[in-house]
């Protein structure tokens, strides 16, 4: 089975490393970068071009737009999910939302993401 390559860009780091330890050995999932500065991410993330990028969103609303679309524009094919804490939801996008009541949750966004996505596939 491929892994799953995950990158973290968060502005708060207790979030962003939590949710990597969180990920982080989990099988089919890898862990390739934590960002917490939006800029340095979107480098980061347009050099190693990783399968899902976690961000977070403000209470229920969707992550920035200037965010995801910084992410679809370096990385295209890669797939988004605003991890929104208050309310425990998940933003995936393109446009998939569901409701996370613990990190098995999350873990089931990060697998199905992009499964029928076109992109480029790397071997790890």
């Amino acid at each position: 089975m491929k892994s799953r390559r995950i990158f973290i860009l968060s502005p708060h780091t207790l979030l962003a490393r939590g949710v990597g330890t969180l990920l982080q050995g989990r099988r089919g999932l890898r862990v390739v970068g934590t960002e917490t500065d939006p800029t340095q991410g979107i480098r980061q993330i347009e050099t190693l071009r990783p399968d899902v990028v976690i961000t977070e969103s403000e209470s229920s609303s969707s992550p920035s737009l200037a965010v995801v679309s910084a992410v679809f524009e370096a990385s295209p094919g890669t797939v988004v999910i605003g991890l929104c804490v208050g309310d425990n939801l998940l933003h995936i996008y393109q446009g998939n939302r569901m409701m996370v009541g613990e990190v098995e949750d999350l873990i089931q966004a990060v697998r199905q993401a992009g499964v029928n996505s076109s992109r480029r596939k790397q071997d790890d």
